[in-house]
């Protein structure tokens, strides 16, 4: 019996029930009309998807546009930054379809050639509420795209999209998933995160540029590494934002540095602020900023700051470079051994005065310089050779000195006071003795002292002058101990023979301090700059000996050998700018460090990788102390040996505008500079100023996370 006879056996109703059955069974699967082809080519496709394969009775369809981009290539936000354009759909021609409003997910931020834009990579999925006009009624789409997908540049795409979805009862179909996904990374409200927005204020940062701060509140969760998208701003996109600790438990601050508009174009605009903190926690509000007036000022310049302002000038006191103050000072102290506790106090004060009163002519110096809109930074005076050079010499001249060879005008006016004892002008070379010694200090680059400055520079006058207070406070505070506590330096040995002992091992040190320079020069400048100095600086050393020794009952001798001096200075000051050849990428042991780029960055990113990001210079001593103890060892070393890990070292030792861009990007002046990114948080994990070991794990863990959970 053929099919048609049994069918014609049976009733009407029941056969063709069967025969449409028959129909869906045998349809493909690819007539189901819960997608459209793919339009595009490898750099980037698209395709209309929807979560049900019927329309059904309700007067909504949900639908995505889902966008598939190649490695390295992205996509624009709603509101894409500092340029490109967002993705735009017309719908005409479609039938059935009221309306169709797209729902954006949370954005990565992209950051090329010191521009900062907002968007997606790999594949997304933007969602879509495709409103019917008629309920149950089949609906006709076609969508009209023009896309912007960018790499290095960026190119335009076009393609037209259509999809049909019958009638009937609305089953899930195969992209229902994506849609739910996308769906949940679409930011919510800041209740979603557990937190309340507590003020947003604009806070003046120069004549046109300020400062948007935000202060969160909440109890049942904490921020890890946010990042926080603006719309509304009348041009321009800040960089990631700076999270600091509120000025009351359970608040935090988030700063966005260096908006392009007075803070006076901000207050009061309405702005739409988009918060997030790793793949799967965001919020969007609105807020008003409000004058930098209406904040508590513990908001604006936590105690914590003016505590590393003052604890990084305290370290000044010992660091290498400053050795030159370190031994006026010790000088100092120990020529008033005897003296009257009311003499003592009063000179020691003096010369704290004069730390102060430097350190008020340097913040000076800095609000003009960042007036001007020059570029201004804690050390960037290392990256002259010129400079490297010129403090060789002048450690040399040190040496000298302190082994009674030649005699100093400057320093010897300023230290013979203590050390002979004389009476006259006995407090204004004491308070020159602090103004010395801020000179000298202002020139290193230690721990607490970067963060400090940076963000002190990041701020306005009133700032900068409190935070430079606070480290001339530091590095006065062995002159203050005394002056308040006199009986100590009575307490001393008087004057004699054993200071003569200590300034010949001052001498030394001040000679070694002279080679370290000279390996800063190597770097910065090349062998021959470096080569060359070093010989004029033995050249000067034995001149100023023969000078002494030789030629101290011949004047004509004398003067010979002053001229010959002054000529081996002039010289190891002009050599460098000569023969400096460019600056060498810094080496390391063990590991596979690449010069950093922003192409490179964005690359490794894009590649599902991890990436540590080191900014360093040669002249910065903790960015050695970082590199020796804890990057180049197990078990640091060994993890950022893995195949998933790529490394990037920004050198500064030499000016370089892009790394300069990428420091300011994180509202920094100053190295070191250690950022970690990857999968979990594109947006980076700024590691401290000192790292360690665990640090730098648990940030490679974190950053890392989304990946390995995919793996799993």
């Amino acid at each position: 019996m053929t099919c048609r006879e049994m069918l014609a056996g049976l009733p009407r109703s029941l056969g063709l029930a069967i025969a449409m059955l028959a129909l869906a069974l045998l349809a493909p699967a690819a007539a189901r009309a819960a997608a459209s082809p793919w339009v595009g080519n490898r750099q980037a496709s698209v395709r209309l998807i929807t979560a049900e394969e019927a329309t059904g009775s309700g007067g909504a369809v949900d639908g995505g546009l889902e966008i598939r981009l190649a490695p390295g290539w992205h996509i624009y936000w709603r509101t894409p930054g500092a340029a490109g354009l967002p993705p735009a759909i017309t719908w005409q021609g479609s039938r059935n379809l009221k309306g169709a409003p797209i729902s954006w997910p949370a954005p990565l931020r992209i950051a090329l050639d010191g521009l900062q834009s907002y968007g997606y990579e790999g594949t997304v999925v933007l969602p879509i509420a495709l409103r019917l006009a008629q309920p149950g009624a089949p609906l006709h789409l076609r969508a009209t795209v023009d896309y912007m997908v960018c790499r290095n540049i960026c190119v335009p795409r076009h393609a037209v999209l259509g999809l049909a979805l019958p009638s009937g009862i609305a089953l899930p179909g195969p992209e229902a998933a994506l849609i739910a996904a996308a769906r949940s990374r679409v930011p919510g409200d800041l209740a979603r995160l557990g937190l309340t927005l507590v003020r947003a204020a604009a806070v003046p940062a120069g004549a046109r540029r300020s400062d948007l701060v935000l202060t969160l509140a909440g109890r049942t969760a904490s921020l890890i590494a946010p990042d926080l998208f603006v719309e509304g701003l009348p041009q321009g996109a800040p960089g990631p934002p700076h999270l600091m600790a509120g000025d009351e438990p359970g608040r935090a601050i988030l700063v966005l540095r260096g908006i392009e508009a007075p803070a006076t174009v901000l207050a009061g605009r309405l702005l739409k602020f988009t918060l997030t903190d790793g793949p799967d926690r965001a919020a969007t509000f609105a807020a008003r900023p409000v004058p930098a007036a209406a904040i508590a000022g513990a908001a604006l310049l936590p105690f914590g700051v003016l505590a590393l302002a003052f604890l990084g000038g305290l370290i000044l006191n010992v660091m290498p470079c400053v050795l030159p103050v370190l031994a006026l000072k010790i000088m100092a102290v120990a020529g008033l051994a005897g003296a009257e506790r009311r003499v003592a106090r009063l000179e020691l004060l003096t010369t704290a005065g004069g730390v102060l009163a430097g350190f008020a002519v340097l913040a000076a110096a800095l609000i003009a310089l960042k007036a001007a809109g020059a570029a201004v930074g804690w050390g960037i005076q290392f990256q002259q050779p010129w400079f490297l050079a010129a403090m060789t010499m002048v450690m040399v001249l040190f040496a000298a000195d302190l082994w009674g060879w030649v005699t100093i005008a400057a320093p010897r006016s300023v230290a013979a006071v203590a050390v002979r004892g004389h009476h006259r002008s006995r407090r204004l070379s004491a308070f020159l003795a602090g103004a010395f010694a801020t000179l000298l200090a202002t020139s290193c680059s230690v721990p607490f002292v970067g963060t400090a400055v940076g963000f002190a520079l990041a701020r306005g006058p009133a700032q900068i002058l409190a935070i430079l207070f606070a480290m001339g406070l530091g590095l006065a505070a062995p002159y203050l101990l005394g002056a308040a506590a006199p009986g100590l330096v009575t307490l001393l040995p008087r004057p004699g023979q054993w200071m003569v002992r200590l300034a010949r091992l001052f001498g030394v040190f001040l000679l070694g301090t002279a080679f370290w320079l000279l390996l800063v020069l190597l770097r910065a400048a090349g062998w021959i700059a470096a080569g060359s100095v070093a010989g004029l600086a033995v050249l000067l050393l034995g001149l100023l000996f023969w000078r002494h020794r030789l030629a101290s009952h011949h004047p004509a001798l004398r003067r010979l050998s002053s001229a010959a001096a002054s000529l081996a200075l002039i010289g190891a000051i002009v050599v460098p700018g000569i023969a400096a050849a460019p600056p060498s990428p810094p080496a390391a042991a063990g590991t596979a460090w690449r010069p950093f780029t922003r192409a490179a960055l964005a690359g490794g990113l894009a590649d599902g990788k991890v990436v540590l990001v080191d900014v360093t210079a040669a002249w910065c001593l903790v960015c050695q102390v970082n590199a020796a103890t804890v990057l180049d060892r197990a078990p640091v070393a060994e993890a950022l040996a893995a195949p998933g890990v790529v490394l990037l070292r920004a050198d500064w030792t030499r000016p370089d505008p892009a790394i300069t861009r990428y420091l300011q990007s994180f509202g920094r002046y100053g190295v070191p500079l250690d950022v970690v990114y990857g999968p979990a948080i594109p947006a980076g994990i700024v590691l401290p100023d000192l790292v360690t070991s665990g640090e730098v794990l648990r940030a490679l863990q974190s950053a890392a996370g989304a990946r390995r959970a995919a793996e799993r």
